[in-house]
């Protein structure tokens, strides 16, 4: 315990335990040195294990953190920020309140601040990925009180299938995917290449049937300590130091794809393989997971859900009433006199070449989310030498036949916040993707 943290650990009903501590922030920026200090003093005791930092910190993290008042990136914030970089910790997902203090002025005076927190390391997000804070309202206080829910994890049903890049440098991928090509499908090209995706996704589900590396990675880590302990009695064992060579090199080689795997989670394309980028992808993964996931809304009457099939059942009721609804149509003079000429025209009903449809498949971003079916376009730029003909054959056929396959042109809805910080569900908007 010192003047501004208190630090403990709490065992959990299942016997687990986790780090706290409980943090006031003195008002000035030097005091608060001492503060940095302790709190990576603690973390070197700690390492991988879940640790909660929670309470008012006195300093905001980013100019945005303030309403009203001249927001600017102070001294006081770079140092907080220098810490919690050194602690290796991060928000938690938040709902509620997001300026936690008010000056409770009116006017041009008044002051709205976030100077309260509730931070865990990566033991703790990977640990408690499906924990949320809740700021609410501040009552008689200038400062909004927090409450952490550790909620059972989160209900994803069965998860789509998404093509793994790293797949492609498997031996075995490209006998796979051609085994699946060489197949007699019966039915007109596009048929054809919807059900032999099908069959490859089902082959690729079996044959890689668990897609995180890290597990893997674990595992020849360990094979490495038990060689190099028996290397410890017997240093010049040939057939021992051939072992760890191999196993060495085969770490190399998981390492790239844990890193391949995930920055492809992370969604990041502008950080290129190859810099052991590893914990850099952990932390921006966790931090999509939590924009991604809604646990939590506030109702019309401003309560707040409880549980995950509330805010299933609170987003259905609100969009049902317009989404599919069709809307009277009213047809008027627009006032375009303008036409297409007859080489326009003739230029609009060109048959497409083959290498425009090439382009078009190289033109799909090689780690942006793939559709629904799960292919992104990594996957068909590596094997085009075995799909292409096939494809271009299906695209073909789509321009010169008016029948397209059932859920060839399927959706995925997504809620899309409006905001930054969203507590409603009028703060999303549907999009298609």
């Amino acid at each position: 315990m010192t003047e501004q943290a208190v630090h403990g650990k709490a065992v959990l009903g299942n016997g687990s335990s986790v780090h706290l501590s409980f943090i006031y922030g003195l008002c000035d920026y030097r005091s608060r040195r001492d503060l940095w200090k302790d709190l990576i003093f603690i973390s070197q005791g700690i390492a991988h294990a879940p640790w909660l930092i929670l309470g008012d910190f006195n300093v905001s993290r980013y100019p945005q953190d303030q309403l009203h008042g001249l927001p600017r990136f102070s001294k006081a914030m770079s140092e907080f920020n220098e810490c919690l970089n050194a602690i290796e910790v991060d928000d938690i997902r938040s709902v509620g309140r997001h300026f936690t203090w008010s000056n409770k002025r009116e006017g041009n005076a008044a002051v709205n601040k976030k100077l309260d927190r509730v931070l865990g390391n990566w033991g703790w997000h990977k640990v408690f990925n499906h924990s949320s804070a809740l700021f609410h309202n501040p009552g008689v206080s200038d400062h909004s009180p927090v409450s952490v829910t550790l909620s059972d994890s989160w209900r994803c049903g069965n998860k789509p299938f998404k093509f793994l890049n790293f797949w492609v440098g498997d031996s075995r991928f490209p006998g796979l995917v051609k085994s699946v090509w060489d197949k007699r499908i019966v039915g007109n090209p596009l048929e054809v290449v919807i059900s032999k995706l099908r069959m490859l996704k089902r082959e690729l589900k079996f044959t890689f049937n668990n897609p995180d590396p890290n597990p893997k990675k674990e595992a020849i880590r360990a094979e490495i300590e038990v060689i190099q302990s028996k290397l410890l009695s017997n240093p010049s064992d040939m057939d021992l130091l051939r072992q760890e060579k191999a196993l060495i090199a085969t770490l190399g080689k998981v390492k790239d794809e844990e890193e391949s795997f995930l920055k492809q989670k992370s969604r990041i394309t502008w950080l290129k393989l190859g810099d052991s980028n590893t914990k850099f992808f952990h932390r921006s993964v966790t931090s999509l997971h939590h924009r991604n996931h809604i646990d939590r809304l506030q109702k019309p009457d401003g309560s707040w859900t409880c549980s995950q099939s509330e805010v299933e059942n609170l987003a259905v009721d609100h969009f049902k009433g317009f989404l599919g609804v069709q809307a009277p149509h009213t047809v008027s003079n627009l006032g375009y006199s303008k036409k297409l000429s007859e080489a326009q025209k003739v230029l609009l009903g060109k048959r497409v070449t083959d290498e425009e449809i090439r382009d078009a498949f190289w033109a799909l971003h090689p780690e942006k989310a793939p559709g629904p079916d799960g292919f992104n376009g990594f996957f068909f730029r590596s094997v085009w030498g075995i799909v292409g003909k096939e494809l271009i054959a299906a695209c073909r056929f789509f321009f010169d036949h008016p029948y397209m396959p059932k859920g060839l042109n399927a959706t995925i809805i997504s809620l899309v916040p409006k905001l930054k910080n969203t507590n409603c569900i009028n703060d999303y908007r549907p999009i298609a993707c």
